[in-house]
C-alpha cells in the first residue's frame, strides 16, 4: 500500500480517487495469498511429517483442499478478468504471482527445493509481482505514465526485500528443512554463507533502491518518518536492549526496515496527502481500520519512547 500511495502522489492526484481500486487490489492479493498458503501447506505434508513439523492440512481430505483451491482460482480468474479490462499489463503482472508460486510449491517443478531458484520465486511471488501490479494499476487507472526510474526502483527494491524475507524464513526453519532433506538456499550453502550474502549484497541493494524511491518521490514526510524510525530503533537497541538484525532470526530482536515499510512509510505518505487534500483523511481512516493491530503496536511504543525521552530531558526536581 505504501508504494501505491507514493505512486498516486507522484501523479499529483488525491489518493481517495483510487480508494476503490486499492481495496480491490488488497482483496485480489489476499485471494492469491490464500491460494499460496493452501497449496504450500498441501504440498509440504510429506516434508513436514519427516521433520516432525505440524501442518494445518495434514489431516484434511484431498477433496476439501481441491474445493478450496478451486474457489481461490476461480476468484483469481475473476480479478484477472477485471484487471485485463483496465490494462492487460496489470492482469499479466497479477497472474505472475499465481504462476510463480504454483511453480514454487507444485511438483514436479517445485522451485522451493531448488536453492536460489526458490528464493527468487518466493521473492517474485510475494513482493515483486504484487508491487508492480499495484504500480501498473495506479498508472492505468489514472491514464498516466510513471517515471522509469520509479519503476526500476520499485522492481529492484521489491525483489531485494523479498529475497531478504524468504531467507529470514529459511534461516528460522533451517533445522526442519534439513531433517526433511529440503534443498533450500540455506541448507544448500549454509546459514553463515547465506547470511553474509544478504548482509553484504542483498540488503545494501535494498537500501540503495529505497534511497532512489525516496529521492524520486520528492516528499519530505517519508524522510522525516525515516528519522523517527531510526530514533525508535536506537531506543529499542539501547533502552530496551533488543538485538538489531538484518536477516538472522534471534530471540528478542528487531528486523531492520520492515516496520518502516509497514507503518512509518504508509502513514507518512497518507499524512502528507491529507495535508494537501483533506478528503484523503478517509483513506487514512480506512488504513487505520484495516491495519490497526500492526499500527497500534508501533504507535504505542513510539508514545512510550516519547514519554521516556521527555522525562529524561526535564530538569530533575
Amino acid at each position: 500500500m505504501a508504494i501505491c500511495f507514493a505512486s498516486v502522489l507522484l501523479t499529483n492526484n488525491p489518493i481517495w480517487l483510487l480508494s476503490g481500486q486499492l481495496l480491490l487490489l488488497l482483496l485480489a492479493l489476499t485471494t492469491a495469498a490464500t491460494y499460496v498458503s493452501l497449496l504450500n501447506d498441501w504440498t509440504d505434508r510429506a516434508d513436514d511429517a519427516l521433520a516432525g513439523k505440524s501442518n494445518g492440512l495434514a489431516h484434511t481430505s484431498g477433496g476439501r483442499v481441491a474445493l478450496l483451491l478451486g474457489g481461490c482460482l476461480l476468484a483469481g480468474v475473476g480479478f484477472g478478468w477485471y484487471f485485463w479490462h483496465i490494462s492487460p499489463v496489470v492482469a499479466w503482472l497479477y497472474f505472475g504471482t499465481w504462476v510463480v508460486f504454483t511453480a514454487y510449491s507444485l511438483p514436479p517443478v517445485r522451485l522451493k527445493g531448488r536453492a536460489l531458484a526458490g528464493v527468487l520465486a518466493d521473492a517474485a511471488g510475494a513482493h515483486f509481482f504484487p508491487q508492480l501490479t499495484g504500480v501498473a494499476l495506479i498508472a492505468a487507472s489514472l491514464h498516466q505514465h510513471l517515471p522509469l526510474l520509479w519503476l526500476v526502483g520499485v522492481s529492484v527494491w521489491a525483489l531485494a526485500c523479498g529475497m531478504r524475507n524468504i531467507i529470514w524464513h529459511q534461516l528460522s526453519d533451517a533445522t526442519n528443512d534439513a531433517e526433511a532433506g529440503m534443498r533450500t538456499f540455506v541448507t544448500r550453502f549454509g546459514a553463515s554463507t547465506v547470511r553474509r550474502v544478504v548482509e553484504w549484497a542483498v540488503f545494501p541493494v535494498e537500501v540503495a533502491a529505497l534511497v532512489v524511491l525516496l529521492g524520486v518521490s520528492g516528499r519530505v514526510a517519508p524522510l522525516v518518518a525515516l528519522l523517527l524510525y531510526v530514533g525508535l530503533v536506537l531506543i529499542r537497541r539501547y533502552r530496551l536492549k533488543m538485538t538489531l538484525t538484518i536477516v538472522q532470526p534471534q530471540p528478542y530482536s528487531h528486523v531492520l526496515l520492515n516496520e518502516y515499510y509497514e507503518v512509518f512509510l504508509p502513514l507518512s505518505l497518507l499524512l502528507a496527502a491529507w495535508w494537501h487534500q483533506p478528503a484523503d483523511a478517509l483513506v487514512l481512516l480506512g488504513f487505520g481500520v484495516l491495519f490497526g493491530p500492526t499500527l497500534w503496536r508501533t504507535v504505542r511504543l513510539f508514545g512510550l519512547a516519547a514519554w521516556w525521552l521527555t522525562q529524561r530531558m526535564l530538569p530533575a526536581r
